[in-house]
């Protein structure tokens, strides 16, 4: 009976760290505090930079300043991803957030929704937290909503694929 409670508090610690990063806003993180403390130094040596590619913001995070740039083969790359997104899931998809490339955290991850649908998504790629992740208020399941999530899920791969490709050549350049 000991290891099963213990087992429930790591699940319900993997949940807390994984909420805490599908928030952006910086107030959310107080909020869902556990044991660890974000240490406010490392905080300030990590830069932001965007770009626009293909009507999608791109946000760099890394405390390598060179890190915060993108090639025109990267570009091209998260273009064709974005391309196939709406391809292959959702062409009505709207990436309010964009896609965020934590190099520190080594995570590629793109936002979006399917306002049709009423559906919110993340992706993320690389090291921790990976998968495909849907929010929905009453969202009622019918056939076409299958069929969106059954897409989503295919799609989550492709993204996979795409957003570890990036970081891996990221890491050795």
């Amino acid at each position: 009976m000991l290891n099963k409670s213990n087992w429930d508090y790591d699940d319900a610690k993997k949940m807390l760290r994984t909420l805490r990063t599908l928030n952006e806003s910086k107030a959310s993180q107080n909020v869902l505090k556990e044991e660890e403390e974000i240490n406010p130094q490392a905080m300030q040596n990590q830069g932001t930079d965007f770009m626009v590619v293909n009507d999608v913001e791109v946000k760099m995070h890394s405390t390598d300043k060179a890190d915060l740039q993108l090639s025109e083969d990267e570009k091209k790359s998260i273009a064709q991803l974005i391309d196939n997104f709406r391809q292959q899931v959702s062409d009505l998809a709207d990436f309010e957030e964009g896609i965020n490339i934590n190099m520190a955290n080594n995570e590629f991850r793109m936002d979006g929704s399917i306002s049709d649908k009423d559906i919110s998504f993340v992706l993320i790629a690389g090291n921790q937290d990976t998968g495909v992740y849907v929010n929905a208020e009453m969202l009622k399941l019918d056939d076409d909503i299958n069929l969106t999530l059954a897409k989503l899920i295919k799609f989550q791969h492709t993204f996979e694929d795409a957003g570890n490709q990036f970081i891996n050549s990221r890491k050795y350049n």
